[in-house]
């Protein structure tokens, strides 16, 4: 606790005419206050239930949830999760909205295949938004925040930047399709994600899908910049990110690749 020492000037002769009584909020600023207050206590106690959840199917237990080994509970939706998680700024974590998250989706599935297996890297609110509309048995989040083990304990694969070759073995060469939501947007991070991508992609058939900042337009052209990771295509997709002032912008790694979203514009 932080030690404040008493001030050597008498507390009397000074300010004897001053009232003794606490400071008070103004009422709109105290309505914010609670507010807050209110929506943070909400959030965790959500968090709280998908912890608890999840810990009792690790450990076997049913907890009014019938649901077998190796399955996870349904989906939440996004609007759900963005009140369960906060973002971690020092993680760089910025949300979609959920209208974004939900027409990014319908786009991701019209490339899959019901025996697909997809990759969502460092983009957590994609990842929710896709299960939860269009569930798929091979779905991964690979993803470095611990707290999103609780969305889908068998699905959930930690990832570190700093670490690129260090996933499970069963993904090497496997994935048909990456998604990929760099938390920064500089050269190392994009590096590591490309070291990663290019050895988890089917080396045939994989394909990346990467939305990012405009601004990091010339470090994708740079490290995206053969098969599977590229040359990268400019698509038709809006990207909306939350209230970032940055343009983003998707880009995907196959032919034909500049009109996937658009339909969208149409």
């Amino acid at each position: 606790m932080l030690h404040v020492p008493e001030s050597p000037r008498s507390t009397t002769s000074s300010f004897s005419g001053l009232s003794s009584s606490p400071p008070m909020l103004h009422a709109d600023t105290l309505a914010l206050l609670e507010s807050f207050l209110s929506s943070k206590a909400e959030e965790e106690k959500r968090f709280n239930e998908l912890a608890e959840q999840a810990a009792a199917r690790v450990a076997g237990l049913a907890l009014n949830l019938h649901f077998e080994d190796e399955q996870d509970p349904p989906m939440m939706t996004v609007d759900e999760y963005r009140l369960a998680f906060s973002e971690d700024w020092q993680l760089s974590q910025f949300w979609y909205t959920t209208a974004f998250a939900t027409r990014l989706a319908k786009h991701v599935r019209s490339l899959c295949t019901p025996s697909s297996t997809v990759a969502f890297m460092c983009c957590p609110t994609a990842f929710v938004a896709f299960q939860h509309t269009n569930p798929l048995e091979g779905a991964k989040l690979l993803e470095y925040d611990g707290r999103f083990t609780v969305l889908a304990p068998h699905k959930f694969v930690h990832y570190d930047l700093n670490e690129p070759d260090t996933f499970p073995e069963s993904l090497r060469g496997t994935v048909d399709l990456v998604i990929i939501d760099p938390p920064f947007l500089n050269e190392p991070t994009n590096a590591g994600l490309v070291q990663t991508t290019r050895q988890i992609l089917h080396p045939q058939r994989g394909k990346l899908l990467l939305l990012t900042g405009t601004s990091t337009e010339p470090i994708l052209d740079r490290l995206y910049d053969k098969s599977p990771v590229g040359p990268l295509r400019r698509t038709s997709l809006e990207v909306e990110h939350g209230g970032l002032a940055n343009e983003f912008a998707c880009w995907g790694s196959w032919d034909g690749a500049e009109d996937f979203g658009k339909d969208d514009s149409e």
